[in-house]
C-alpha cells in the first residue's frame, strides 16, 4: 500500500484551499466545496495532503459560519467532506476531527427541526462516520473476551456489565462519551427516527455503538425508542398481518433494527427481560415472535437470519430464556449452524467469522446444546473445513487475515464443543490432522492461532482420556514454550491447560515437572494478575493430588510454611483460599502426614483453621476447612472413621470437589 504521510497538496489543488478561505461570495464558495467534496471522496492521497496543510480547520470555521444562521446547501456539502475524511484510517486525523469539536457541531445545527429530509440525512450520515471510525471501536463491535466456561461455575460469577477498556486521554473524546455529554442528543436522535428510512438507519447504527456498557444501554433504554423501533419492524417486515418478502431498502433498515437489539441486550439481563416482555401494541405479538418469524424464511437474508438468532443468544446468555427454549435451541442454534455450513463463494468471510463467533458465545458455558450442535454432523465438517482448506472455501485470493480470522474462530468452537462431553471430545480430537494442524497453528507466527490451539488443548484437557492419550511429548513441549511466554493472554490460557495436565493420570505430567514447571507455577502465585494467580494455586492443587512425598516437600519448600500461614489468615480471594485448603489437604496424605504435619505445628494448623470457620466466609470454604480439620484428626486418631470428601462422587478421580463432574477439573478458565 502507498504511503501518503508526508504528500502536499498539487498547486491546482492549493488554488482549490484558497477559493475556499479567501473568496466570501456564496455561490463560488458552494462550487469549491463541491469540488472539495469530489477530490476527497476515495483519495487517501488527497486527503493526507490536505489533513498537513490543516485543511480541517478551515472546514470547522466554515462548518461555525454557516450553522449560524443555517445554509443548509453548503453545510450539506460540509457534512459529506467530514464524513469523507472521518472513513479515513489515518487516526491522527479521526483524533483531529474529534478534537476541534465537529461532533458537538452537528449536534448543535441538528437540533434545528425545520429543515429539509437532505440536510438530516446528511448530518445524520456524517455522525455516523465517527462512531463506525476503526479508532473508536466499541464492546458489541469487538470480539467478545473468551474464557472456557463450565455449567455450573460456581466459582466465577459473570458481571453482567460489559468491560470496556478505557484510557484516560482517549475517555473525553470518544464520540460516545460526547453524545451523552449532550443532555439533548437522545433527544434529538429520537425525533429524527421518524423522518426518512435513511435518518432511521443512521440514528440505529449510532445507537448501536453507543451502547458501550450498562449505563449507556440504560440511558438509551430511558428514552423510549423500543415502541418505535418495534413500529419498524412491523412496518417493514408484515403486511395484512402475514410474512412477506421485503425489498432490498427495507432488508437494510430490518438488520439495523435486530443489530439495535442485539446492542442494547448484550450482556444486560435488564434490558433482555424487557424485550421479551414487550407486546406490540399494533399485532398484540411479542417482540420474540416478531424476531422469530424472520427465521423462518429460508431465503431471507443472511444478516437478517444472523442478527435474529444472535437476539436470542443475547436473551439465553442473560438467562431471560433457558437453553432448552426452542427460541435458543431450535431456531437460533439450527439457523446460525445453517448460515456456517451455507455455500461460501462470494460471501463475505467476515459474516461467517461472526457467526462462528456466536456459537462460541451460544455454546460456550450451554454444554446441553453440544450434542444437538453437532447432531448431523453438518457442523464439525464445516468446521474442520475452515480449519484444514479455508482457500478452498472462499476462494485462492482471501485475504491472509481473513483467513486467520475464520482459521481461529473455527479451533476456538472446536475448543468449547470438546470441552464437556466425553464422547464429542473423542469425535474431535480423533479427527485426522486436527491435533497436528493445531500444533501448526501454535507454532505460526500469529497470536490469534496460537491461542485458539491453547484454547483446543484446554478443552481437551478436561477428559482424562485425553490426558492420558493425546498430550504427547510435543503438545507438553508447547505447553512450557508457551507458559513462558511475555504475551499474558497466552500464559493465562495455558496455565489453565497446565493445571489440568499435572493430575497424576496425565502422561505430560513427568516432562512438565523436568521442565521446571513447579518453579514457573510459584512464580505465578504472586503474580499482579488474579486469575494467573488462581490459575497457578489450582495447579499447585491438582499436582499435590496422589502425589510423591518428594514433590509435596518440594511445594512446601517453595510455598513456605510462613507464607501459607499468613495466606490462611489474610488472603480475601474465595476461589484461592479453597484451593490452598485443598493443596493442604492432598499434601496430609495418609502415607505422608507423619512426615509433613510436624512441619505446620499440628496444634497451631487447627488452631487458624478454627478461627477460619468463625469469620464469615461461604458454605464452600467452611465445607473445606471442615473437611481437612477432619482429615487431621483422623490422622492424628487412625481408628476415628473419616468424612470423606469422595465418597459424595467416587468417579470424581480428578476433582477433589466432589460435587463437580470430571469434566470439570478447572473451574477457573481464563482467556
Amino acid at each position: 500500500m502507498p504511503a501518503y504521510d508526508d504528500d502536499l497538496p498539487t498547486d491546482g489543488e492549493e488554488v482549490l484551499l484558497r477559493r475556499l478561505t479567501d473568496n466570501t461570495e456564496r455561490e463560488e464558495r458552494l462550487r469549491a466545496l463541491i469540488e472539495f467534496k469530489n477530490l476527497i471522496l476515495g483519495s487517501k492521497r488527497c486527503k493526507a495532503a490536505f489533513f498537513r496543510v490543516g485543511t480541517l480547520d478551515m472546514l470547522y470555521n466554515l462548518l461555525k459560519e454557516y450553522s449560524l444562521p443555517i445554509d443548509s446547501d453548503i453545510l450539506i456539502q460540509i457534512f459529506d467532506c467530514i464524513s469523507s475524511f472521518a472513513k479515513s484510517t489515518n487516526k491522527n486525523l479521526i483524533q483531529r476531527l474529534v478534537e476541534l469539536g465537529f461532533i458537538e457541531q452537528i449536534l448543535l445545527v441538528l437540533v434545528d427541526d425545520q429543515q429539509s429530509k437532505l440536510f438530516y440525512k446528511s448530518a445524520l450520515r456524517c455522525l455516523r462516520s465517527f462512531f463506525l471510525s476503526k479508532k473508536f471501536a466499541n464492546p458489541y463491535l469487538s470480539p467478545i473476551p473468551f474464557i472456557l466456561l463450565c455449567d455450573q461455575n460456581k466459582f466465577e460469577p459473570k458481571s453482567s456489565s460489559i468491560i470496556v477498556d478505557k484510557s484516560p486521554s482517549s475517555d473525553k473524546l470518544s464520540p460516545v462519551e460526547i453524545l451523552f455529554s449532550n443532555s439533548q442528543s437522545l433527544a434529538i436522535l429520537h425525533r429524527l427516527l421518524s423522518i426518512s428510512k435513511s435518518t432511521q438507519i443512521s440514528v440505529l447504527e449510532i445507537l448501536c455503538c453507543a451502547c458501550v456498557d450498562n449505563q449507556r444501554q440504560q440511558e438509551i433504554m430511558g428514552k423510549d425508542f423500543i415502541p418505535m423501533i418495534m413500529h419498524l419492524l412491523i412496518e417493514n417486515i408484515f403486511y395484512h398481518k402475514r410474512i412477506h418478502l421485503v425489498t432490498l431498502a427495507n432488508e437494510y433498515l430490518i438488520e439495523v433494527c435486530l443489530k439495535f437489539l442485539c446492542s442494547i441486550s448484550y450482556e444486560n439481563p435488564s434490558i433482555a427481560q424487557q424485550l421479551y416482555s414487550t407486546i406490540s401494541s399494533e399485532t398484540n405479538q411479542s417482540l420474540c415472535e416478531i424476531i422469530a418469524s424472520l427465521l423462518k424464511k429460508i431465503n431471507r437474508s443472511m444478516i437478517i437470519s444472523y442478527y435474529a438468532s444472535k437476539f436470542f443468544v443475547n436473551l439465553c446468555k442473560t438467562k431471560v430464556l433457558s437453553c432448552d427454549d426452542p427460541y435458543v435451541s431450535h431456531q437460533s442454534l439450527a439457523s446460525l449452524i445453517h448460515l456456517c455450513a451455507k455455500s461460501n463463494q462470494n460471501q463475505c468471510i467476515y459474516l461467517y467469522v461472526e457467526c462462528l463467533d456466536t456459537l462460541i458465545y451460544l455454546l460456550n458455558g450451554n454444554s446441553s446444546l453440544h450434542h444437538t450442535a453437532i447432531y448431523t454432523e453438518q457442523l464439525l465438517s464445516q468446521l474442520f473445513n475452515y480449519l484444514f482448506t479455508p482457500s478452498k472455501i472462499f476462494g485462492e485470493n482471501l485475504d491472509e487475515a481473513a483467513i486467520v480470522q475464520v482459521r481461529s474462530s473455527a479451533l476456538t468452537l472446536l475448543a468449547v464443543l470438546s470441552s464437556h462431553h466425553e464422547d464429542i471430545k473423542k469425535r474431535i480430537a480423533e479427527q485426522e490432522n486436527l491435533i497436528t494442524t493445531a500444533i501448526e497453528c501454535y507454532r505460526s507466527s500469529n497470536v490469534s492461532l496460537q491461542i485458539a490451539s491453547l484454547r483446543l488443548f484446554h478443552g481437551l484437557s478436561r477428559s482424562v482420556h485425553q490426558l492420558r492419550t493425546t498430550f504427547n511429548d510435543t503438545i507438553c513441549d508447547i505447553l512450557l514454550d508457551a507458559i513462558k511466554s511475555s504475551d499474558l493472554a497466552l500464559v493465562k490460557i495455558v496455565s489453565s491447560v497446565v493445571s489440568n495436565s499435572v493430575l497424576e493420570f496425565s502422561i505430560c505430567r513427568t516432562r512438565l515437572l523436568s521442565g521446571g514447571i513447579l518453579d514457573i507455577l510459584l512464580t505465578f502465585l504472586t503474580h499482579s494478575d488474579q486469575e494467573l494467580s488462581i490459575n497457578s494455586i489450582w495447579a499447585l492443587r491438582n499436582l499435590s493430588y496422589l502425589s510423591t512425598l518428594k514433590i509435596k516437600q518440594d511445594i512446601l519448600n517453595g510455598l513456605t510454611i510462613e507464607r501459607i500461614y499468613s495466606l490462611l489468615e489474610q488472603c480475601t480471594d474465595k476461589q484461592f483460599l479453597i484451593c490452598l485448603l485443598s493443596l493442604l489437604r492432598n499434601l496430609f496424605n495418609e502415607k505422608d502426614t507423619e512426615i509433613l504435619l510436624p512441619m505446620f505445628n499440628s496444634t497451631k494448623l487447627l488452631s487458624t483453621l478454627e478461627r477460619l470457620l468463625k469469620k464469615n466466609y461461604p458454605g464452600e470454604i467452611h465445607r473445606e476447612v471442615n473437611l481437612l480439620i477432619d482429615h487431621l484428626h483422623s490422622s492424628n486418631h487412625p481408628t476415628q472413621k473419616r468424612l470423606s470428601a469422595d465418597s459424595a462422587n467416587s468417579s470424581c478421580r480428578s476433582s477433589l470437589f466432589p460435587e463437580y463432574d470430571c469434566d470439570e477439573m478447572d473451574q477457573l478458565d481464563c482467556s
